[in-house]
């Protein structure tokens, strides 16, 4: 809820036309493009056809970055946990955010990414498109947030969820500040799950190149898909609970896979990445 004495006030948009906007004690109005809202409220209401440019060919050599961003960060976080585990997303942003900074959840779900946040001495908003834990209702197409400002930009299992991720990806990069990072996850191998596009690495990789100020920083492994399965997958229980055994076999002994044992530590996360039920990811803004 969109409190007198909440620090981001100052860097809310209009989320149709990025104007000032007014607000009232109950409302929130654009005095250049008409839009009125609620202030609890800030999805769009004009439904715009945007433009945006991609090069015909890729633009990205994928074999040449691929052994320099695919590696797990080491925990280091050791504050208090959120409903839905961060510690290594957490451990990320603390070592690129050395100062108190302006942190964005974007898409927050129930809002329990602000307890780690608030932690590491950051400021915390999120914003969410139906959960009313928000501290307000928006849409990640339209970000009403005013350019260059964020430190990072977060979302937890949301690019999936999106109708259209390239639109997205352009406003996050428009909103963070230059050396800001984008940190989540994303889906790969999860089953369907009211979501739109489930992206591979290297269909992540795309995505973000796409934004020429992006860079892909570092890309590993949630969890595997076999274990995304028996969570999430719409099956009886019983083949939940086979698949949980299975994952389990699969995970404690290594032996069924020999000639794994020999690899090093980098081939074993990139096998893991190959498998995973969703990727995590960090891209810098330069």
């Amino acid at each position: 809820m969109l409190e007198q004495n909440s620090w981001y006030l100052d860097l809310i948009r209009c989320p149709d036309c990025l104007s000032d906007i007014f607000l009232s004690s109950g409302s929130v109005s654009c005095q250049v493009c008409g839009f009125i809202g609620s202030r609890q409220n800030l999805k769009p209401k004009s439904p715009k056809n945007l433009q945006l440019s991609f090069p015909r060919l890729p633009i990205f050599d994928i074999q040449a970055s691929w052994d320099k961003i695919q590696s797990r960060p080491e925990i280091t976080y050791s504050g208090p946990n959120a409903q839905r585990d961060s510690r290594e997303l957490m451990s990320v942003i603390a070592s690129h955010l050395h100062s108190k900074g302006r942190i964005l959840d974007l898409g927050c779900g129930p809002r329990d990414q602000a307890i780690p946040v608030e932690y590491l001495g950051h400021q915390y908003v999120g914003i969410d498109y139906t959960n009313t834990s928000a501290d307000f209702l928006g849409d990640a197409h339209a970000i009403p947030f005013a350019s260059s400002s964020f430190d990072c930009v977060l979302s937890y299992a949301v690019l999936e969820h999106l109708h259209n991720p390239y639109v997205v990806i352009h406003e996050i990069a428009r909103v963070l500040k230059p050396g800001g990072i984008y940190i989540g996850t994303v889906s790969q191998g999860e089953p369907f799950h009211e979501s739109y596009f489930h992206l591979t690495p290297w269909g992540f990789i795309s995505l973000i190149s796409s934004v020429e100020c992006l860079r892909v920083d570092r890309l590993w492994d949630s969890m595997d898909t076999i274990q995304a399965l028996s969570r999430m997958g719409r099956y009886p229980r019983v083949i939940k609970f086979l698949l949980s055994q299975l994952d389990k076999i699969h995970q404690g002994m290594p032996l069924l896979a020999p000639r794994k044992m020999n690899w090093t530590k980098q081939e074993k996360e990139l096998d893991k990445l190959y498998r995973a039920g969703s990727v995590c990811f960090c891209v810098v803004k330069e």
